[in-house]
């Protein structure tokens, strides 16, 4: 959020309710009673509340339009940045994690993890950019893996 900035649920003044799975995700992220009284009241919401809230990671520093556009850039490209493939998997294993019971969200990582781990030149790539001695070694390892063994015969 930029600084002045505020959140504001209208819903209940249009004569509607939010749809599309919003009022599940509010009651998730900031509780019944709290999602009760956005809901229900319309009232802001300023950056200070929504942080404490959990409806904002934080302000940024940057009011102006430009400026706060590049700091939220900067800020997101933390999350963003690395390969879309391992991106997904990390979503799709927070949201097994989130919605389904233990057992099926440890089948999920299981499953995730070997779409991802014949992403070895992923790891080549970043172990080459470290300046670790033992980097090579590493690399060896992983070069027999990639060329040895199948991703399933790693996990089973």
């Amino acid at each position: 959020m930029t600084p002045g900035s505020e959140i504001r649920f209208v819903h209940k003044h249009m004569g509607l309710v939010p749809g599309w799975g919003g009022a599940a995700r509010l009651v998730q992220i900031v509780g019944s009673r709290a999602a009760l009284q956005l809901l229900s009241g319309a009232h802001g919401v300023d950056p200070e509340r929504a942080l404490h809230l959990g409806l904002s990671e934080g302000t940024l520093s940057s009011s102006d339009e430009t400026g706060s556009l590049e700091e939220a850039r900067a800020w997101l490209s933390q999350y963003t940045e690395g390969p879309a493939s391992v991106i997904r998997a990390v979503k799709k294993v927070v949201t097994a994690g989130r919605e389904l019971p233990l057992v099926a969200a440890l089948r999920t990582e299981k499953d995730v993890f070997g779409t991802v781990w014949v992403g070895l030149p992923i790891w080549r790539h970043w172990l080459e950019d470290k300046s670790i001695n033992d980097c090579q070694y590493i690399i060896n390892i992983l070069d027999i893996l990639h060329t040895k063994l199948s991703p399933k015969q790693i996990i089973d």
